[in-house]
């Protein structure tokens, strides 16, 4: 049964030997070829790039058995298997500290796709049609924004936009990102819109509207070797 701190001494090692690269290349190179586990550890490792170490504190927010700072139990029976990274995107749960930890840590003996042209190609179409939506647009705009782009149902589109929101590539001007500064169970849980159907949405995409568009630094931070020239 691994302990709050156990989990969390794993997630700062997971972080500090991930090969971040190779995590990015994984993701553009998951666009054509759908190979949705090599996608997953870009939007772990977007998650917990800013990951501290921590003690145990009880939430304020919800139950008290889990952290403010992480959302994990003191202690947990939970083991982690393959399963819930090869279901994706059935069972991903980036924010899940523990899922976050365990998709980093099998990443290096995941099969990936290396990124080939025609991966660039949709990774620029992909920003292009985000860009391209107007000032009012909406997550359902954003959604169906990209459908035709990727090969994709609703719910794996949902991920990624929420991965691109973790990276700060979406993300409200007014809401902080994890790109920044790891953001806490507690905040990232109470944060919520007014708007039922908005937070279905991970935090931050959740605040998101066509008028925060595309925070282009961040993309030529993560992407700019894989864009199309």
């Amino acid at each position: 049964m691994p302990s709050h701190d156990e989990i969390v001494s794993r997630a700062t090692a997971a972080v500090k030997g991930a090969d971040r690269k190779a995590i990015i290349q994984a993701f553009v190179g998951s666009l054509s070829s759908h190979n949705l586990p090599a996608r997953s550890a870009f939007g772990s490792l977007m998650v917990l790039q800013k990951f501290k170490a921590h003690k145990f504190r009880g939430s304020k927010e919800f139950d008290d058995n889990q952290c403010a700072y992480c959302g994990l139990p003191e202690a947990t029976d939970y083991c982690s298997t393959d399963d819930s990274v090869e279901d994706y995107p059935f069972q991903v749960q980036h924010t899940d500290v523990l899922y976050a930890v365990h998709d980093l840590e099998t990443f290096p003996q995941r099969e990936v796709n290396p990124p080939t042209p025609e991966d660039e190609d949709r990774l620029g179409k992909l920003l292009e049609a985000i860009r391209k939506l107007p000032a009012t647009a909406q997550l359902a705009d954003l959604n169906k924004s990209i459908s035709k782009v990727i090969k994709s149902n609703k719910h794996e589109r949902m991920i990624l936009l929420e991965t691109f929101g973790y990276a700060g590539i979406l993300c409200s001007k007014s809401k902080h990102h994890y790109g920044k500064k790891f953001v806490t169970f507690d905040a990232a849980n109470s944060d919520q819109p007014k708007e039922v159907f908005k937070q279905e949405w991970e935090y931050p995409v959740r605040f998101w509207t066509g008028k925060d568009g595309v925070n282009e630094t961040v993309v030529q931070s993560l992407f700019g070797d894989c864009l199309p020239g």
